[in-house]
């Protein structure tokens, strides 16, 4: 009963914001996606298609498996896929390919914002029914994608209950400092990332303010960082992408101009599996939780699930 009224309480949370969910979908619906196209659903989709690593992560988590036709190609790559090792041998993996996606005809096919455009159109000419999932970097954005998913597959229930366990992971393991650190990501080539990306939202939900927020950037969010202005900035927190295989932390350690640095005298140097910077599904709690853990509880040995 208490996780029922939980629920509830839930679902009356998402009706007072700007729509609302209710447990079954009704077909036929027509949305409205990120390229501004109108799609019909006549009924409700059982053959789905998904060409982000978005929706395949949460594809993954709301279907069964004899309703995905294909996941993108890398969600099969461990480097850059939290979802590798679930993903079994026998479901297709393909990239956003027009003449297959056309002979096997979907029901609906996933893609992101940053697909290729003149692909989507012909799949449209065609008769395929192509939503443009919009690429988005807040956690709530975040989180009105999965629900948006549930909404088109009809798997409202369990869209919801995916966004309250994200929600409930968070404030169950999530540190609270009594005074947060700062931060920022840094490149090899020199490079950090402002308010507009998933690091950056990584970042503010681990309780570190990322010093480089505000500053502009390119429409990918990067921010050119020179050693002086690393220097100027002097965040606690240094973040690089990946496991560091090619040795750049130990570089920075170890590089001469920057031994008065903060974060380099306090050995505060952080890598952040790629898998877990670049999701923008659920398991971004995940690499939330574990940037905090690395910062604010660096012995912890608990694993990310």
């Amino acid at each position: 009963m208490y996780q029922l009224l939980k629920n509830l309480f839930f679902i009356g949370c998402l009706c007072s914001s700007s729509f609302c969910f209710s447990a079954e979908t009704s077909y036929p619906i027509t949305m409205i996606d990120a390229s501004q196209h109108a799609v019909t659903l006549t009924q409700m989709p059982t053959r789905v298609d998904s060409k982000s690593m978005f929706s395949d992560q949460v594809l993954m988590a709301l279907l069964p498996l004899q309703d995905i036709t294909s996941l993108s190609r890398l969600s099969k790559d461990k480097t850059y896929s939290i979802i590798a090792n679930k993903i079994p041998a026998t479901l297709p993996l393909r990239d956003l390919n027009v003449e297959r996606i056309i002979a096997e005809r979907p029901d609906l096919v996933l893609v992101a914002s940053w697909s290729d455009s003149p692909k989507i159109a012909q799949l449209r000419a065609a008769g395929i029914k192509v939503f443009v999932i919009k690429t988005v970097y807040s956690l709530e954005n975040i989180e009105k994608n999965i629900l948006l998913v549930g909404k088109l597959v009809n798997k409202n229930d369990a869209a919801i209950a995916l966004v309250a366990a994200m929600q409930q992971h968070l404030k169950q393991q999530l540190i609270i400092p009594e005074k947060k650190l700062t931060a920022l990501e840094y490149t090899s080539w020199g490079a950090s990332s402002n308010h507009n990306s998933t690091i950056n939202t990584i970042i503010n939900q681990a309780q570190l303010t990322n010093v480089i927020a505000y500053n502009s950037g390119d429409k990918f969010g990067q921010v050119p960082i020179g050693k002086e202005q690393l220097l100027t900035l002097n965040p606690d927190i240094i973040i690089i992408p990946g496991i560091d295989s090619d040795g750049f932390k130990q570089q920075l350690l170890h590089d001469p101009a920057l031994q008065t640095l903060t974060a380099i005298r306090d050995r505060h140097v952080i890598s952040l599996p790629h898998a877990l910077r670049s999701t923008d599904s659920q398991y971004i709690a995940d690499a939330i939780i574990y940037l905090n853990h690395k910062v604010y509880q660096p012995h912890d040995s608990s694993s990310i699930h």
